[in-house]
């Protein structure tokens, strides 16, 4: 194993190589002074345009780490370390001392706080991203720091910080670190949290063990009990055999360590002294308790601090960390074994592009290392816990975590079926969704949930499973049993288990069928609005003009075509699974298909002057349309989800002929940025559209690139075999195509805003936690490399007009390594090969390429190798 010394040296090499010879390092750079570096980890420089992070952790727990040094995580509502305004002091930070006659030189290790002084001191700090873990890099007067944290399978929080010293003689220095942990269930501290909180210090005679803080914090659950929640902070030092300790100080008190209450880390007047003054090690009521140490050394080469945070809820737990024991070896080699999981469990699906084409916009080195870090991100918006974005609903998306498992099942079945299966629990009994829930924080407690009937959640439900099926062949899954919740009052969001069960099979029938009842059955036979669809911020079209109604017949036609495609998937699998047993239900589904169909063709192309629009929606009773001729602004608009989803859905495979229509739309809609959600955007008070034009313009989805609707664009691109326009787009959507972006350019972001007037050119909302991830992942596997499975074999059907000369992709089926290996040998023909041999394709009039059919009775051995020439 590579010593954690080398590997801070290896980075720091690689941050040399490419800060003094920028010019030969463009194969791997991206927006936001950032660089991917072997391995594809990634390098951030400092920036102060944006901020890079990345999450830690596994089943719900998201330890976030900014390029910045702000920390912070939670799992779920459960905050142990909660997150710092920007530009506040942080809850984490860590600081060196170089002697300076009688007072310190004081180096924060990491970008925050900030401290005016050692910002002209010619510090050099940069940031290292490896998928097990964060190095943050701090280089100045010929030493070497580095501050690493990651996080175990338990929870646990492990901070590393080592020293090198480049010197030839001894320095004096010290190293220091604050913690400020918060260990309750809440989105925002108060000014009573520090009431009930109680930091200890708890030392030990060991050589090694530099002692423990113990935290405890105190939670009411009714008017006469409490109950505990622990941390305990363990401390271990390493140095080499010609350096020592001087001295080793802590202080359980904030006031101690930053110099009283009108000061803050970004001016610790103790550090400046080298000392605490009086020993405090216990703290509670009256101020902030924090666990703060200060470790005097004199180095001669090298030095380590490992500190380890684990929490807990018993006495009996709290003793047991305590107790622990572990020696910087056992955490190198934990971190290590972190490492080899999250390979092993990434490589079940793999890609590497060759060469470009004609200088290509994406440089291949940066794509392959952004599609690792892609999967990463599916895989986090697939199993998270909620509570990402810390509010009161910021729950678990019903629609948001089916659409990233239609992704995540592609190489974790397992995960994705686990998942499904909760999420399942939390349906109506009458087949409706919530549109978010959350894990209940104690048995027989209610969870929270978002009850608003957004008529979209379901869709996504049957889709997921659908193409899980096609994929895993796991029609065991369909009997698997699942519960209820009862909604109790709408209003209130108030739910209470119910004791209904049934298998997963029936709530798919639940579900289709409340997205049947809820259609226009009298004139449009298309799916109502309710309080909206999958574009949030419109959601207007479902109000009723009868006052003593809430909702009325507005239509989402996006919805209306997903349920139009949900009828074919459920038609597709009771056919397979028992056609005879299920034969009423699929002649009620075929019977609301063409009723559907016709409707939609009917209602939702409108014509002026012999050209066509596909709409977005309409109001109760059809009073105005939205992305129509004439909205109820009075202005011609587009819309992309609506004339996306006529292509994805199915529908346009019953009559080509729109395809001039949704293009010319698709052009209208086009920015610098990419496919716009929206143009023109809405101004403030433009009524029946709902919340929308209370965004600025030019941002989310008001007139901008809202990356996931622009994703269904060009997966609708490329399933009308618009393939050089798809590529067109995609590059624009892609942030490592962009000169800047205000957040992690490694990641896919929810937005782009572009507004002159008010100076936003390019940012973001926010990144990972985003459906444009899936979407993307799709678009890759189905379109890009031509993955498609099916219930009985596989459509093997890579893109036309792919800008390299070659990928090799593999993915593991079962038991079997399907591999696609594609290249472009500028042949006027497709050609395909199974293990060498050739084999006939079949020309493919939607997406106008020949794809290749595979059956599924091929898939026994452990390996099979498709080639496609072009």
């Amino acid at each position: 194993m590579k010593d954690i010394t080398r590997i801070v040296k290896d980075f720091s090499n690689e941050y040399h190589n490419i800060k003094d010879i920028k010019s030969g390092y463009t194969i791997n750079k991206m927006p936001g002074n950032t660089y991917f570096i072997d391995d594809s980890n990634i390098l951030v420089m400092p920036r102060d345009d944006g901020e890079c992070r990345y999450p830690y952790g596994q089943k719900g727990f998201n330890f976030w780490a900014y390029s910045s040094g702000y920390m912070h995580c939670n799992e779920g509502l459960f905050s142990p370390f909660i997150r710092a305004s920007e530009g506040a002091e942080p809850k984490i930070a860590f600081f060196a001392g170089i002697k300076d006659n009688e007072r310190y030189r004081v180096i924060p290790l990491l970008a925050v706080p900030v401290i005016e002084e050692a910002e002209h001191l010619g510090v050099e700090r940069y940031t290292i991203f490896t998928k097990g873990a964060t190095y943050y890099m701090t280089e100045y007067d010929n030493i070497l720091f580095a501050v690493r944290v990651f996080v175990d399978e338990r929870n646990k929080v492990y901070f590393t910080i080592t020293v090198h010293n480049e010197n030839e003689d001894k320095r004096e220095i010290f190293i220091s670190s604050y913690l400020n942990p918060f260990l309750k269930n809440a989105i925002v501290e108060n000014s009573t949290d520090r009431w009930f909180r109680q930091v200890t210090y708890i030392d030990v005679k060991d050589v090694n063990k530099l002692g423990s803080f113990v935290v405890e914090t105190y939670e009411e659950l009714d008017r006469s009990s409490m109950k505990a929640n622990y941390g305990v902070i363990n401390r271990y030092l390493k140095l080499d055999e010609n350096s020592e300790l001087i001295k080793s100080e802590i202080t359980a008190s904030r006031y101690k360590y930053v110099g009283g209450t009108r000061k803050s880390l970004h001016t610790p007047s103790a550090l400046y002294n080298g000392t605490f003054g009086e020993h405090q090690p216990i703290c509670t009521f009256t101020e902030t308790a924090i666990a703060g140490d200060l470790s005097l050394i004199n180095i001669k080469d090298n030095a380590r601090i490992d500190l380890t945070l684990g929490y807990c809820f018993s006495d009996n737990e709290k003793g047991e960390l305590l107790d622990e024991y572990i020696t910087c070896n056992d955490i190198d080699n934990l971190l290590q074994d972190i490492e080899q999981e999250e390979k092993d469990r990434q490589s079940r699906l793999d890609l590497t592009f060759g060469r470009e084409i004609n200088d290509s916009q994406v440089k291949p080195y940066v794509l392959n290392s952004f599609f690792e870090h892609l999967k990463k991100q599916v895989e986090f918006c697939s199993v998270i816990k909620g509570y990402i974005q810390l509010s009161s609903f910021s729950l678990i998306g019903i629609r948001d975590v089916f659409q990233a498992i239609e992704g995540l099942l592609y190489w974790q079945p397992e995960v994705a079926r686990n998942k499904m299966l909760e999420a399942l629990n939390f349906i109506a009994p009458n087949g409706r969704c919530p549109r978010q829930y959350s894990l209940p924080k104690r048995e027989g407690e209610p969870p929270a949930m978002d009850l608003r009937p957004f008529i979209d959640q379901g869709v996504w439900v049957i889709t997921t499973i659908s193409s899980y099926l096609k994929f895993t062949g796991d029609f065991d899954f369909l009997d698997e049993i699942c519960g209820y919740y009862d909604i109790i009052d709408d209003k209130t969001h108030s739910v209470q288990k119910s004791h209904k069960q049934s298998t997963v099979l029936q709530h798919l029938f639940d579900i289709m069928n409340y997205l049947l009842v809820n259609r226009d059955h009298e004139n449009t036979k298309c799916v109502c609005a309710l309080y909206g669809d999958w574009n949030d911020a419109l959601d207007g079209l479902g109000v009723s003009k009868d006052k003593s109604k809430e909702y009325g017949t507005g239509v989402s036609v996006m919805a209306t075509l997903q349920v139009y495609q949900n009828l074919n998937e459920m038609i597709e699998l009771l056919e397979l699974i028992d056609a005879n047993k299920y034969e009423n239900i699929i002649k009620q589904y075929k019977k609301a298909t063409l009723e559907i169909e016709q409707g939609l063709k009917e209602h939702a192309v409108i014509s002026k002057d012999n050209i066509k629009k596909i709409v977005h929606g309409w109001g109760d009773e059809k009073s105005y349309y939205v992305g129509s001729f004439n909205d109820p602004d009075g202005v011609e608009r587009d819309g992309l989800t609506s004339n996306a989803f006529w292509a994805i859905s199915g529908l346009y495979d019953q009559d080509t002929s729109i395809e001039n229509t949704i293009i010319r739309a698709f052009a209208r809609l086009d920015s610098k940025y990419g496919l716009k959600t929206f143009e023109p955007h809405f101004e403030r008070g433009v009524k029946g559209v709902g919340r929308i034009p209370n965004l600025p313009a030019g941002t989310a989805e008001n007139g901008a690139p809202y990356i996931h609707a622009s994703m269904f664009g060009i997966m609708a691109l490329f399933k009308m075999g618009c393939s050089e326009l798809a590529w067109e787009q995609l590059n624009k959507s892609l942030p490592i195509t962009h000169d800047k972006i205000s957040c992690s350019p490694y990641i896919m972001p929810n937005s782009y805003g572009y507004n002159e007037d008010k100076f936003i050119d390019g940012e973001s909302m926010h990144d990972w936690q985003t459906g444009s991830s899936n979407v993307l992942l799709k678009v890759f596997l189905k379109y890009i490399f031509g993955f498609q499975p099916e219930y009985k074999g596989i459509w093997i059907q890579p893109s036309k007009n792919i800008p390299f000369e070659s990928f090799d992709f593999s993915i593991l089926m079962g038991e079997t390594e399907v591999i696609i290996k594609y290249e472009n040998k500028g042949y006027n023909k497709r050609e395909f090969y199974i293990d060498e041999n050739k084999k006939q394709g079949i020309y493919d009039s939607i997406m106008k390429l020949d794809k290749l059919w595979l059956d599924k009775s091929l898939l026994v051995k452990d390996k099979i190798i498709v080639r496609v020439t072009d």
